[in-house]
């Protein structure tokens, strides 16, 4: 039988995963900071691994014996540095990956990786990609979603105090995304039976782009509010906003970066739109099933 270790397995995308691969038979190892929180996944036939993902002693014995591991690093949004933190996470999932000598590994990095600077955050999921590559005998499979529709989520309580979607990112830009649990379908089709021998980077994104304001009308519409605009933000009330989710000041920074990078169409998709790289889930379908249950709660 089949083992894989996931790490992040509470998230939106490990979670899904760790459910599509117990469904399937597989012997999965859920690792995460806290054991509350993987009980459901426990109860679904999961083993619980709980601990630090700094700690590569721990993710060595989380990952001894695994068929495959899902790699992703946890967000840090309230760390002081989080490039430093970023970096400390990939050496030890990558040192942890070597001693238990895993022998396949998908990553979780995004779209834009493939710029060496500019885009925020995601420029520490390319070093994240190279330090994986470094591990000697490993088959990785870097997955490069788009933006996620779950991001949309963080505006429901905007949408219901203001009356308005918005944000920094320009209202006509035109941005790949994708759903999560997408994403999680392609990576248990590459780990339920993990016979992949190579390294290479796969993007991921929806059958067409969307801009935020064609989002925000699907959005409005899934919630009986079809007028619904939306506004672009300044930099500076973009910044407020984010210092208030408890974002560090040097996260508010790189998150700045990142945003206006999908405004300078720096982070886009560099691949075709092909039976690879499509995944199926419109956005209509998230707003349907996703969103309008969201904002109704």
């Amino acid at each position: 039988m089949t083992c894989v270790a996931i790490v992040g397995a509470t998230g939106h995308v490990g979670g899904a995963l760790a459910r599509r691969l117990l469904e399937r038979g597989v012997t999965v190892r859920a690792i995460g900071r806290a054991a509350d929180r993987l009980e459901p996944l426990v109860a679904g036939g999961a083993v619980a691994c709980v601990g630090d993902a700094h700690d590569a002693r721990f993710l060595a014995s989380a990952f001894r014996g695994a068929d495959g591991v899902f790699a992703m690093i946890p967000p840090a949004y309230d760390h002081p540095d989080p490039r430093a933190d970023r970096r400390q996470v990939a050496d030890a999932l990558a040192a942890g990956t070597q001693v238990a000598r895993v022998e396949h590994a998908v990553t979780l990095s995004s779209i834009g990786a493939d710029q060496l600077s500019g885009t925020g955050p995601i420029a520490g999921l390319r070093e994240f990609e190279e330090r994986f590559n470094q591990v000697p005998g490993l088959n990785i499979v870097h997955l490069r979603p788009g933006y996620f529709y779950s991001n949309l989520l963080y505006n429901v309580r905007l949408i219901k105090s203001a009356g308005v979607n918005g944000g920094l990112i320009d209202p006509d830009v035109q941005m790949a995304m994708v759903d999560p649990s997408d994403i999680a379908a392609v990576a248990a089709s590459l780990l339920a039976i993990p016979d992949f021998n190579d390294r290479r980077t796969q993007e991921l994104r929806a059958p067409r782009t969307y801009s935020q304001r064609e989002a925000t009308a699907i959005l409005g519409q899934a919630i009986g509010q079809p007028d619904l605009a939306y506004v672009q933000f300044g930099e500076a009330d973009t910044r407020q906003a984010l210092q208030g989710l408890g974002f560090s000041a040097v996260m508010v920074d790189l998150y700045v970066e990142m945003l206006q990078a999908f405004n300078k169409g720096i982070i886009r998709p560099r691949q075709p739109l092909s039976d690879e790289t499509r995944a199926p889930t419109t956005l209509e379908q998230f707003a349907r099933t996703a969103f309008a249950p969201a904002f109704a709660r």
